[in-house]
């Protein structure tokens, strides 16, 4: 009977902090855009981007730039990885675009990106996330042994 009063009131606790289950489902629910997932090339928003966040990431004497990138036209934000030298094995490196507010994810690899940076290539770019106010972005890089990220814009 104790764990049962405990119980209750816990979940009492929680309406009281959250109004109800439905309001905080809402607000944990994934975001559905138009341009999300969608290429930076897509409707020409490479064409108005912007960079807004950059970090040097460093391995072994050489290093790569991680980038957020941001469309003032389209209002989207990626993620873009360049190395100073290029790869030496497929895979070698890659980027991810979050968003704050639903936590939606691309990398790279996803459609709409270009693919990992393999042997011989420099960079890659990652597809696009919605990006206005209240929405932030962040880019997050890999490389061997290594991470990086920018900040949020």
């Amino acid at each position: 009977m104790k764990k049962m009063v405990l119980c209750i009131s816990f979940f009492v606790a929680f309406l009281v902090l959250f109004g109800s289950l439905d309001s905080f489902a809402s607000k944990a629910s994934a975001e559905t855009h138009t341009y999300d997932g969608k290429s930076p090339y897509y409707n020409n928003c490479a064409d108005s981007a912007v960079t807004k966040k950059n970090v040097k990431i460093n391995l072994n004497g050489a290093s790569a730039n991680l980038e957020l990138k941001f469309s003032t036209t389209c209002k989207t934000a990626w993620a873009k990885i360049t190395l100073s030298r290029p790869a030496k094995s497929d895979g070698e490196a890659t980027a991810l675009v979050v968003r704050n507010t639903d936590n939606k994810q691309y990398s790279c690899a996803s459609p709409g990106g270009n693919g990992v940076i393999n042997k011989g290539q420099t960079t890659c770019y990652t597809p696009m996330v919605y990006d206005l106010d209240p929405r932030k972005a962040q880019a997050v890089g890999y490389w061997p042994y290594t991470a990086g990220e920018t900040g949020w814009y």
